[in-house]
């Protein structure tokens, strides 16, 4: 497993494209049975997302990270994301970016995008103007609602290439909906970066600090 997190600012700053897409416990309890609710009750997993989300667990891809859930805090579903990719190189965790590391993302994230163009894909409930405060290039937003964002999915599938360019970013943050999306954008436009956003910048266009982005003050 990869552990350290360099390799993502790595990758920003050199424009080797990439797709990073992170199967926590929510996720996780969506392959594991259709009808879980997940993405904090907002979206109800039925067979379709089941499907997709299994599918996308499994795909292989140069380049395809696949972050998976802390053997600890989760050890059920960190077990079954094992069985299902077995073995794989490009496994690191879920939560690589938040938590203790989420203070270095923060401050990292805007300095490596500089000179990217990002596409930002996210709920109806966050602001995008607020992400050109904290520094990125936004070029193009797309908004969908926040609850049951599945349902946007083909809509999104088929409007997006419009948009996406040699080495632009797509960061979508639309529960696991992004999962299917950065996967399957990734399959068509490898030249182009895809990350699962969640909900990493949501102190910025929500305003509101969950434990995610808690973690590094209670490490010093």
């Amino acid at each position: 497993m990869i552990k350290e997190l360099d390799w993502f600012f790595e990758n920003l700053k050199n424009k080797k494209n990439f797709c990073y897409v992170r199967f926590n416990d929510g996720e996780m309890m969506g392959i594991e049975s259709i009808g879980s609710v997940v993405a904090r009750g907002d979206q109800v997993v039925d067979a379709s997302l089941n499907k997709a989300l299994t599918e996308a667990i499994k795909h292989r891809q140069e380049n395809y990270y696949i972050g998976v859930p802390c053997s600890l805090c989760y050890p059920k579903h960190r077990k079954l994301s094992e069985e299902i990719i077995g073995e794989y190189d490009l496994i690191t965790s879920a939560v690589l970016l938040t938590n203790r590391n989420w203070k270095e993302f923060h401050d990292r994230f805007p300095v490596v995008m500089k000179k990217r163009e990002l596409i930002w894909v996210g709920g109806r409930d966050q602001d995008p103007e607020k992400l050109k405060e904290y520094g990125l290039n936004v070029v193009n937003t797309i908004r969908v609602h926040n609850r049951e964002s599945w349902k946007y999915y083909d809509r999104l599938e088929e409007m997006l290439p419009q948009f996406i360019k040699k080495d632009t970013v797509v960061g979508i943050s639309l529960g696991p909906t992004a999962r299917v999306l950065c996967r399957k954008l990734f399959e068509k436009y490898p030249d182009a970066t895809f990350l699962d956003m969640g909900s990493l910048l949501d102190p910025i266009t929500r305003g509101v600090y969950l434990s995610p982005h808690k973690g590094w003050e209670e490490t010093g």
